[in-house]
């Protein structure tokens, strides 16, 4: 672990005078025996402890380590991950296992770690689903803090929509429970086929087996997906309190032959007992995570995949005035460069909390694609919103080398904490291993804003 600890200030040790103790004893000089230089010393001394601040600023920390390291030709390879703070103040972890390699469709598992020391070390990988060789993608994390429950979204099987629960803070996990026939309208399912026609099973000519790669493409061109990263909200504020939000997205048919990507909402209004789809975010939005704002509005941060919108994208962002029911038109932010990736935001501080509104963001800050990288995923780079998302700073930048999914937590002590997909220096891999770093505010403004000014 790479360490630039706090330094803290000992705390000032006061010592009472016992009963018949003398002021020499306990060392005050009796002022009838001092002299003048010795006196005007005193003074001086106790002048400068009353000029002292009562704390002093913290000093930037940051700190790091490897959560999930890469492993010998990427099997297994953990990739997608989601990070939360639990109630009783452990860091947990969520990724999904690729046990065949670095590909989107294969034998996926959903596992996690813990961290009962603010991430300095990392406990054992726990399976949360084995569906054998089935590909459970997509994790999501939505906490119901009412209930100190925690939701694990995902695809089943890449082609529905469930979800595993645990009511004690990921110790033991209840599901698969299986949504999809709730949260969708039922053309999407057979969105690109004709009548009658059905999604197959492929089998490779040559070898007489099944290709989970393309069965799941075989005359499927819907694309469902989850968030991901822990990016389901439970609503604090307004009418629609305690509503668990979660995104989604999929397909639509625009033209005949013609199908774009949608972001959208699922919610529950009753603790996650019933779930039932909201309404389209956006168009050409893809992953999606939210964050409430401090008059109690949603946002959501939405990846772009509008085709027309290069040579250097930018992430959308869109507002609900509602609990979710409506949205504004999803607008192209100017700070926030990105490839087509997944980005996360997350509510650091409020003025109640911490005095200044402050939102947080990560991504890899790179515009371009390239032809030894084509998805441009470089520059893990977390940067702060001062007015609610309207505007955002330059950002830290955390890791130069290639980087790509990435979640954000705002722990109990102050400090931030990111986890985040990377690859090693000079190579074109950003999905290697999972990294762990926590760092406060003192070192993401470089001194600039700090919660203990």
């Amino acid at each position: 672990m790479n360490r630039h600890p706090i330094e803290n200030n000992a705390p000032v040790r006061r010592r009472t005078r016992k009963k018949g103790e003398s002021s020499r004893s306990y060392g005050i000089m009796s002022p009838l025996r001092v002299t003048l230089p010795q006196w005007l010393a005193t003074i001086a001394a106790g002048l400068l402890i009353m000029t002292l601040p009562a704390r002093a600023a913290e000093q930037p920390l940051f700190e790091t380590t490897t959560v999930f390291p890469a492993a010998q030709k990427n099997r297994p390879n953990y990739r997608i991950p989601s990070l939360i703070q639990t109630r009783s103040g452990d860091l947990i972890v969520f990724a999904e296992k690729r046990n065949d390699g670095v590909g989107d469709v294969g034998n996926h598992d959903l596992v996690l770690k813990r961290s009962k020391d603010l991430g300095r070390t990392w406990g054992p990988e726990q399976v949360i689903y084995d569906d054998g060789g089935n590909t459970s993608t997509d994790g999501t994390i939505c906490v119901d803090a009412e209930k100190n429950r925690i939701f694990l979204f995902f695809l089943k099987d890449k082609k529905q929509y469930a979800y595993m629960q645990s009511d004690d803070e990921g110790a033991t996990w209840q599901g698969p429970t299986i949504i999809h026939s709730a949260v969708i309208k039922p053309e999407w399912d057979r969105l690109g086929l004709k009548p009658g026609e059905t999604i197959g099973t492929h089998i490779d000519p040559e070898s007489g087996k099944t290709s989970k790669a393309k069965s799941w493409k075989e005359n499927w061109v819907q694309r469902y997906g989850v968030g991901p990263g822990a990016g389901g909200i439970q609503l604090t504020n307004g009418p629609r309190a305690g509503r668990l939000i979660v995104p989604s997205r999929h397909r639509e048919e625009v033209n005949p032959g013609k199908y774009q990507t949608f972001a959208h909402i699922i919610y529950s209004d009753d603790h996650g007992a019933t779930w039932v789809p909201g309404p389209n975010i956006a168009a050409f939005g893809s992953e999606t995570e939210l964050v409430e704002l401090a008059n109690g509005d949603v946002m959501a941060c939405i990846r772009n995949e509008n085709p027309k919108d290069l040579p250097e994208k930018r992430q959308l962002l869109a507002v609900s005035k509602d609990a979710g029911m409506t949205w504004s038109e999803a607008r192209r932010q100017p700070e926030l460069i990105t490839p087509k990736v997944h980005a996360s935001i997350r509510r650091l501080t409020t003025t109640g909390t911490g005095g200044k509104n402050r939102l947080l963001f990560s991504n890899p800050a790179y515009p371009r694609w390239e032809e030894k990288h084509p998805y441009g995923r470089y520059n893990m780079t977390v940067r702060l919103s001062y007015d609610e998302g309207n505007t955002w700073t330059p950002g830290k930048l955390v890791y130069a080398p290639p980087a790509s999914y990435s979640d954000l937590v705002a722990l109990k002590d102050g400090t931030i904490g990111l986890i985040y997909e990377r690859g090693p220096e000079g190579s074109d891999h950003y999905w290697d291993e999972l990294q762990f770093a926590r760092f406060n505010l003192e070192w993401l403004t470089d001194g600039k804003d700090s919660l203990h000014p």
